[in-house]
């Protein structure tokens, strides 16, 4: 049967390796998020007469899909791939933001605040909830994310909460986790430690914007007060902590604090925090809000990155160069994936609530604890993958689709493209690949991770 190159593909410019003395690409096919080395004898064959390969070498890139039969619709496989996914979900998705409060001011949130917290009605009418979604499949896993405004405000929720939502699990045969996202400014020693041995998270998602001249002008609290040091310091401590948590750092980018970011990896590695902390770069994006206006150009961040992921591995960080394959691209597609704020609303995108830019009631609603949900609401982003299909967004003529998934059907829905910036850079990331590479492995080593160099005869 005749095969093509498969249209989700990326590669690197043509290289000179001295240390085997030949020109070669590094080639991601995002179909499978799998990684190549190929001499460029046998890049050219393959965009030109893939026929011509060594058999081996056709079999191994056919199971990657990187070469595909010559008839088949990809964007169709793509998509049928990532339906049957949903479908097959066994895995229960919960997001609760116990309370409408938060200690920090940021510019650019599309938040507004209130002292509100998820009441014991509205706790009850959730778990109610939760139970009747349990009870209709067989789910198998129930995984709980804390988020905010800021979740640790709402510590008493969250104590009340999670043994409730861990038993109903359990009594049906499924295994639970948490995780949560918080700006960190009260995450001491003790609600770590509770955090963790008491509420079952395993995994912190923390927040800096650079070093505190930057950080403090962004994210200082409500009154102005700085936060910085503070929230280093929690970061510092849970490192050095011996609980078992998974730690990631978020640093926000925009164009008022990009020059502070290579200074915050210096500050990082000089704390010894490399193993432990995980660091990832996300630019400031559209929150029912405008502050977008206000982000770097996508080839401006894209360039920086790269850099900041240049920079994290020469410190010894890991650094989260390449995507994985993305068949569920967030909660908005799942069929029962859920949202509670703590006005007991409910919703199916997480940065739906406490938006005043969405109206009152909530237009991104889709009930609420007391009334259920309406299921006509929760189509107004869960279609997302027949959209595409049917050639509704960019992404169905783009070759990042298959590790992207899109990245934000919502945005799509506002009319702001949220490319990630892999689409930017990715020519880039492989040659980084590929140097973190020969830094990491003995120099006649010939593969990239588990993958393997191939060269055509």
């Amino acid at each position: 049967m005749a095969r093509k190159l498969s249209r989700y593909h990326f590669a690197s410019p043509p290289v000179f390796d001295e240390l085997s003395d030949r020109t070669r690409r590094v080639v991601f096919a995002t179909r499978s998020a799998e990684l190549r080395v190929l001499d460029e004898a046998a890049w050219q064959l393959l965009t030109t007469e893939p026929e011509r390969l060594p058999g081996d070498v056709v079999e191994d890139l056919t199971g990657i899909h990187l070469l595909v039969d010559d008839g088949e619709d990809e964007l169709r496989s793509v998509v049928d791939e990532n339906r049957d996914a949903i479908a097959a979900l066994d895995c229960l998705s919960l997001v609760v933001t116990p309370t409408a409060q938060c200690q920090l001011g940021c510019g650019y949130c599309g938040q507004e605040h209130s002292a509100r917290w998820l009441s014991p009605h509205h706790q009850d009418a959730f778990v109610r909830q939760v139970t009747r979604k349990l009870d209709a499949y067989p789910y198998r896993e129930v995984d709980l994310c804390w988020f905010g405004a800021e979740p640790l405000v709402g510590m008493a929720v969250i104590r009340e909460l999670t043994p409730r939502l861990r038993a109903v699990a359990e009594e049906r045969g499924c295994s639970f986790g948490a995780r949560i996202i918080t700006n960190g400014l009260a995450l001491g020693r003790r609600i770590a430690r509770e955090l963790v041995e008491r509420h079952g998270v395993a995994s912190i998602d923390i927040t800096l914007d650079g070093t505190p001249e930057y950080h403090d002008t962004r994210r200082g609290t409500k009154s102005g007060t700085p936060t910085f040091r503070r929230i280093f310091a929690n970061l510092v401590a849970l490192a050095e902590s011996d609980l078992k948590v998974r730690i990631n750092l978020r640093i926000n980018v925009d164009e008022a604090n990009w020059q502070g970011i290579s200074p915050l990896i210096d500050m990082l590695a000089r704390a010894g925090l490399q193993r432990r902390v995980a660091c990832y770069f996300a630019p400031i994006h559209s929150w029912g809000n405008d502050a977008h206006k206000k982000a770097l150009s996508a080839r401006d961040f894209a360039d920086l990155e790269v850099q900041w992921h240049a920079e994290l591995l020469l410190a010894g960080f890991p650094s989260r160069l390449m995507p994985g394959r993305r068949r569920i691209v967030c909660l908005a597609v799942q069929r029962d994936g859920l949202l509670v704020d703590a006005n007991g609303t409910l919703f199916h995108c997480t940065e739906a609530p406490y938006v005043p830019g969405y109206g009152e009631p909530d237009e991104m609603a889709i009930g609420t604890v007391d009334a259920g949900e309406d299921a006509e609401r929760r189509t107004t982003l869960s279609l997302f993958n027949d959209e595409v299909r049917a050639g509704a967004y960019n992404c169905s003529s783009c070759a990042l689709l298959p590790v992207c998934g899109g990245a934000c059907p919502k945005l799509w829905k506002e009319g702001i493209p949220p490319c990630p910036s892999t689409l930017h850079n990715m020519p880039e990331r492989l040659l980084l690949v590929l140097a973190a590479h020969r830094i990491n492995t003995s120099p006649t080593t010939p593969a990239v991770g588990a993958t393997t160099t191939m060269a055509a005869s």
